[in-house]
């Protein structure tokens, strides 16, 4: 593939992306606005999923491969391979948060081409807010530049976190006490991919967590990097399959949270 159509096969599923996101951000507020209705299904410990998540994720998937029929799909519910160009996708990051009347969640689909995050998009149909990136063409909000903050300290940053089931309940206090001692403030908000997407508009300095699934990271991941912020090399050994730990970080941090964490 020539440069020039290299450019045209990411920008054709840039833009059919981030129409597709809100389309299916629309979807998931019907549901949201009708919770009562909704079926939902235990997954593993503390791990739902719902009709909702189904559906959205459908929509997202027929809508791609009707574009680009060449394309392959990993995701949150249905699985899939990992093949040299395919989409990830979640269809609802935070889908605790959403079954709950929780408005902390998002619609996230990153596209992957050898290996590379190409495309990033995480939608938060709450606020109205589509985040978007194409490697080399750095990260918007509704079409507006973003960058990650300008923080250099600890005791000055905002720093989110998750806690999954697979990771040693030790380990994670151990890191929200480091932090707590350098008087960092700290959240958890239930959204991975919403959360990250937030350091790379400045809301937030940082964001870890010692396991992530690749369709709860890659879309934030492209994000912080093309807004100028640090992230973990999630892609190294089975990331892109079994997930990996995730941190990211505003640079002015990064080499705290590096040593607070043991992520990188």
């Amino acid at each position: 593939m020539s440069e020039n159509q290299d450019s045209c096969h990411l920008a054709q599923r840039y833009l059919a992306a981030c129409a597709i996101a809100r389309c299916a951000g629309k979807l998931a507020l019907r549901y949201f606005a009708d919770l009562s209705q909704l079926t939902i299904e235990v997954k593993g410990i503390q791990d739902v999923t719902s009709k909702a998540d189904h559906d959205v994720e459908e929509l997202i998937i027929s809508n791609l491969a009707q574009s680009f029929p060449e394309d392959g799909f990993l995701a949150e519910e249905r699985g899939g391979v990992a093949g040299s160009q395919f989409w990830v996708i979640d269809p609802i990051d935070g889908t605790s948060n959403f079954v709950r009347g929780i408005p902390f969640f998002c619609i996230a689909i990153a596209y992957v081409l050898e290996r590379q995050i190409e495309i990033g998009i995480v939608y938060d149909p709450v606020a109205d807010e589509l985040f978007a990136a194409r490697r080399g063409c750095g990260a918007t909000c509704n079409g507006k530049p973003i960058q990650v903050s300008k923080c250099s300290e600890l005791a000055k940053a905002t720093v989110t976190f998750d806690f999954h089931s697979k990771t040693p309940i030790d380990r994670c206090l151990t890191i929200t006490r480091t932090l707590l001692e350098a008087h960092c403030n700290t959240r958890s908000l239930g959204a991975g991919a919403l959360a990250i997407a937030q350091v790379a508009d400045g809301h937030f300095d940082g964001y870890w967590n010692l396991h992530h699934y690749p369709w709860d990271a890659l879309a934030g991941l492209l994000l912080v990097q093309e807004a100028g912020g640090w992230t973990s090399d999630f892609l190294v050994g089975k990331g892109l399959t079994e997930g990996n730990p995730v941190l990211v970080c505003t640079p002015g941090i990064r080499d705290t949270l590096i040593a607070a964490t043991g992520i990188r």
